[in-house]
């Protein structure tokens, strides 16, 4: 009877212990996790500059017909503006310098990273293996975190407002799309008769002229 009470004892000591570690596991998301190096998507192109100073060099290509311009700084960092708003939109990092939240830094497991974010299956995106995290505030904000096929170790951070695919890209609204492009849809919408002319002169009656009525100067 005492074996039985002290295995007992040994199990729920155990299950006790073990408690803390699973709660860990769980993890989850916070706001800061959604900036790196101050910067967060949708601030301006002039305060990213202000952050992170000189780039190396910038390029600017299309992604899912939205034009973007991507600088490249020094140690892995890379970072697109959209160039009709002038606002943050991606945010690239393979610096093995760089520290998250909770001490997560190239090479974390990936039960550090999830014990830090917060639970998520492995998926397959652009032909690497990464966890993907929405933000809680604002859906269209991804957390994608690309890790090592092999062992699960993390190797390179992104933050990005941009769709993932190419179904995401064809689903996007034409005000989610306004995010990334000066369009003003309120004024698209305007029909000619929502539009005021008042302002305008008056216009004169259109005259015909023939050259056969033309009367010679005498």
């Amino acid at each position: 009877m005492r074996l039985y009470r002290g295995l007992a004892m040994v199990f729920f000591l155990l299950l006790f212990l073990a408690l803390p570690t699973a709660g860990e596991a769980r993890g989850g998301l916070e706001s800061e996790d959604f900036t790196i190096r101050g910067i967060a998507l949708g601030d301006a192109e002039e305060k990213l500059l202000a952050a992170f100073g000189k780039p190396a060099f910038d390029k600017e290509r299309m992604v899912w017909d939205i034009h973007m311009r991507y600088y490249t700084f020094a140690k892995g960092y890379e970072v697109g503006v959209a160039v009709d708003t002038g606002k943050v939109a991606d945010i690239l990092v393979r610096s093995e310098d760089y520290t998250a939240r909770a001490g997560v830094r190239y090479g974390a497991t990936s039960y550090k990273i999830r014990a830090t974010f917060g639970e998520k299956q492995r998926t397959f995106l652009d032909g690497s293996v990464c966890f993907v995290y929405e933000n809680p505030q604002d859906k269209r904000q991804k957390l994608i975190l690309g890790v090592d096929a092999t062992d699960g170790s993390l190797v390179s951070w992104r933050l990005t407002s941009l769709p993932l695919t190419e179904e995401e890209a064809d689903a996007l609204t034409d005000e989610e799309r306004s995010a990334w492009e000066n369009t003003d849809i309120h004024a698209m919408s305007l029909g000619a008769r929502d539009i005021d002319t008042s302002a305008l002169p008056d216009a004169e009656e259109p005259q015909l002229h023939w050259e056969g009525s033309k009367k010679e100067a005498p």
